[in-house]
């Protein structure tokens, strides 16, 4: 299988030191960065010389797997595009809601899979990624919850590969969940400048978690998704079981002075909140703080 990941970053290295022994695998990147990481990525302190691939050259994908952040997805989208085809499946692994809508505009509803990971702990920096988890696992399936003939045979090679995996039942309900905890905890660590770790002992920041829980939970019942609050407390069981000194991908940004995923998280919650007439206050809050905070940095 010929399998192409957009994006060198923590999670794209992450799946991609997974699956390079088990298909035909490239990243597809511009020139500036090829040239860049002619050197090879570091993945836990072992160098990995990936293939790299720019302008449309190579083989076309059967599997395109974006592994960016939103802000560069329509950049990614741009660059991806000549490496695809009429067989191509195209899985998003981004944070949020919303990026499955952008690439199914551009490469056609028919060929995108809904996908995220979760729990991974890590931290990327320039050339380097350094994971504290087993890579992550990552949760998809067809938009209609369907296993199809694409849907298992990803499954086999994530089986193959070690790729830790699951075939959602309901993966628009997967979505959202992973969309709530990305808002509570991203944007609470960026804010607040706490690792796993410091989380993990925090009541008080677990209160907060609560709070701002409500918000998405009416939010996404009026997108048609009910979370319960079952769902709350596992979001809240998964992220303080993780006691290890990794970072949110949001507070990674913040401490390097990246750009964030903000708008995103917090701010779709605000943006969905005014569409359905709901009050969120506090994703109010959060957004305007967060940018605040960079600011002062």
């Amino acid at each position: 299988m010929n399998v192409q990941i957009v994006g060198a970053g923590a999670v794209g290295t992450a799946v991609g030191w997974k699956l390079k022994d088990h298909c035909n695998l490239a990243f597809i990147i511009d020139e500036e960065r090829k040239e860049r990481y002619s050197a090879g990525l570091v993945y836990n302190g072992e160098r990995i010389d990936f293939r790299f691939l720019s302008d449309g050259e190579g083989e076309k994908a059967d599997l395109l797997i974006f592994a960016v952040k939103n802000m560069q997805l329509d950049e990614a989208i741009s660059e991806a595009l000549p490496f695809s085809d009429d067989g191509t499946v195209v899985m998003s692994l981004l944070n949020g809601i919303e990026a499955e809508d952008a690439l199914s505009t551009a490469f056609g509803a028919e060929k995108v899979l809904y996908a995220f990971i979760t729990d991974l702990s890590s931290v990327h920096s320039g050339l380097e990624t350094t994971c504290f988890s087993d890579g992550g696992r990552i949760i998809f399936g067809e938009k209609d919850n369907s296993v199809t003939e694409r849907v298992s045979s990803i499954a086999s090679l994530f089986e193959t590969a070690g790729q830790k995996y699951t075939i959602a039942e309901d993966i628009q309900h997967e979505k959202w969940w992973k969309f709530m905890l990305n808002t509570c905890f991203n944007t609470l660590s960026a804010i607040l400048i706490a690792d796993y770790a410091a989380i993990s002992s925090n009541t008080d920041f677990i209160r907060a978690v609560r709070l701002i829980a409500r918000e998405v939970q009416r939010v996404a019942a009026s997108e048609g998704v009910v979370l319960t609050q079952d769902d709350v407390e596992e979001m809240i069981r998964r992220v303080t079981s993780l006691r290890d000194h990794g970072k949110t991908s949001m507070l990674q940004d913040v401490l390097s002075g990246r750009d964030t995923e903000n708008r995103y998280f917090a701010g779709a919650v605000s943006r969905l909140g005014k569409k359905h007439g709901i009050q969120t206050p506090l994703a109010d809050f959060m957004q305007i703080l967060l940018e605040a905070k960079r600011k002062c940095l």
